[in-house]
């Protein structure tokens, strides 16, 4: 049996003892069945829907949230799935979601961050009530920057990530029922491309377990595994044949793409070692040596518990997936997800932990510490982000979408330039520029809205023009000048911060220009 953790106050933490069933997690027998630490689960979950639901009142919903909400107001299920996803590259659970959510419940735009609450909502509870960590470590993985702000707050695929993954590990170790596993799995598959991948590293783990213990499952499980792995299979080929690109898809079309953008947006293409720090600190403890030293200790503890294979291959597949393509901040956290998952799996309930040698007990207590540092440094993180939610605009698309209906500007002709452009459009029932054939933004070729030849500027004739930046200063210096030329002049700009743990990964910013002179 470990050492127990002195807290003052409270009953001795136990490290030995489970989280869920009818044991607490605490050493005093008595105090093993006592409800009041299931009441301080629930508020616990009580106190991070009160901070999220405080967050998202301030959120200002930025491009990548108004893109999925386009998509599935303005098209069908059927275009969604055999059409649009390939451009996105993405599968499209949630762009079904958010497709109910307009056109059965007629939700509206106001309602999409509340959307993505709900499944962060179910996500965190099962963190809070179900998983095998002592609930020195449960309760603040809960507040963690990825949990109760980037996960949580803003609505993207993301927000169930933690649910379907905990989920996952939750049922990992119960190899008679693989059509359980199999569901979620399939709703993590659809997710996303990294809950792909992630769906794929769960299930060939879980499968392995399975064939170890084949011998001893009777003919029903082994014949439902069967059918299991076959719904894997077509789950998959379907992924598969829906995502596969055609000759016009942008992100398979990169020079042409390049060349199409502005040269400032060139020029900002990261480096491959630039990519890998940038995944691993951002994941983790935010500075790349720290993060790849808890990655390595947490690999060993997991060797050590015989879980390597669902710590080490999703962790490595995602990586390699974001230095080799792109890893932008905002997927940074599934790696996180996905440690938290293997150690959910890996974590000794307390009849192990009695037969545990000393070094298995000092590496127990070692991995305590690394989560609590872990958690410790992402609250700090979470706490600057939330608050800086509430100080600053997380994009400027609100305030440019009020401007414009202020001054009727969607009553005449408005051009956008860049994908950015979408965010100002969620906030219109219709498309209000004239230089995009739909409100959405299409990531094929020809690349609409990333420039207009002069010629083309001027057939067009736009009363009013949105220029989005990520680098107002370069866009100032470079882009409005040949706007002036055309005879607009800056009348409004919307400022906007996109949020990260302590800082501001790019800025969202909306200049709006009118023309004031033929």
């Amino acid at each position: 049996m470990t050492d127990p953790i002195e807290v003052p106050g409270e009953a001795q933490i136990d490290l030995a003892a489970p989280a869920s069933g009818d044991v607490s997690g605490y050493s005093s027998t008595a105090s093993s069945y006592s409800p009041w630490w299931r009441i301080g689960d629930f508020g616990v979950l009580g106190l991070w829907i009160a901070v999220v639901s405080f967050t998202i009142q301030y959120h200002e919903k930025w491009a990548d949230e108004a893109q999925a909400w386009l998509i599935a107001r303005d098209l069908s299920l059927r275009a969604i799935w055999f059409h649009e996803l390939r451009y996105e590259g993405s599968p499209g659970l949630w762009h079904t979601i958010l497709w109910v959510a307009q056109h059965v419940f007629h939700a509206k735009y106001g309602a999409l961050g509340y959307i993505g609450m709900a499944g962060a909502t179910a996500g965190a509870a099962l963190l809070i009530f179900k998983a095998p960590f002592p609930r020195i470590i449960r309760w603040p993985l809960a507040f963690t920057y990825f949990m109760v702000y980037q996960y949580a707050v803003i609505a993207r695929p993301y927000t169930l990530l933690p649910l379907l993954a905990f989920a996952a590990a939750m049922l990992f170790k119960d190899i008679k029922h693989p059509e359980r596993m199999t569901v979620v799995l399939v709703l993590l598959a659809n997710l996303s491309l990294h809950g792909t991948i992630l769906a794929g590293c769960f299930g060939l783990a879980y499968l392995i377990e399975a064939v170890r213990a084949w011998r001893t499952l009777e003919a029903g499980v082994q014949k439902r595994y069967k059918i299991c792995v076959a719904v894997m299979a077509l789950t998959f080929l379907f992924i598969g044949v829906i995502l596969k690109p055609t000759p016009d898809v942008g992100e398979f079309n990169k020079k042409k793409l390049l060349e199409a953008m502005p040269t400032f947006i060139q020029a900002m293409q990261p480096t491959t070692l630039a990519k890998l720090e940038s995944t691993i600190s951002g994941a983790f403890l935010d500075y790349w040596l720290p993060s790849a030293l808890f990655i390595l200790f947490a690999g060993w503890w997991c060797f050590l518990r015989g879980r390597l294979l669902i710590y080490a291959l999703p962790l490595l597949s995602l990586i390699a997936l974001y230095c080799l393509i792109h890893g932008y901040a905002h997927h940074h956290g599934t790696l996180f997800v996905a440690a938290i998952t293997a150690l959910w799996v890996a974590w000794p309930d307390w009849k192990e932990q009695r037969g545990f040698s000393a070094l298995q007990r000092r590496g127990l207590q070692a991995m305590v510490a690394a989560l609590l540092c872990l958690c410790a440094l992402n609250i700090w993180d979470a706490e600057v982000a939330i608050r800086n939610e509430y100080l600053y605009p997380y994009s400027g698309a609100e305030d440019a979408a009020n401007y414009l209906k202020s001054v009727g500007a969607d009553r005449g002709r408005i051009l956008g330039f860049l994908y950015g452009v979408v965010g100002v459009q969620a906030y219109f029932d219709r498309n209000i520029l004239v230089n995009m054939p739909t409100a959405y933004y299409h990531h094929g070729m020809p690349f609409y809205g990333l420039a207009v030849d002069p010629d083309e500027f001027r057939r067009l004739s736009p009363d009013y023009v949105i220029a989005f930046t990520e680098q107002p200063q370069v866009l100032m210096e470079t882009g409005i000048p040949p706007l002036r030329a055309e005879g607009f002049e800056i009348v409004h700009v919307s400022d906007g911060y996109m949020i990260y743990k302590q800082g501001v990964y790019v800025r969202q910013v909306y200049f709006i220009l009118r023309r004031v002179r033929p």
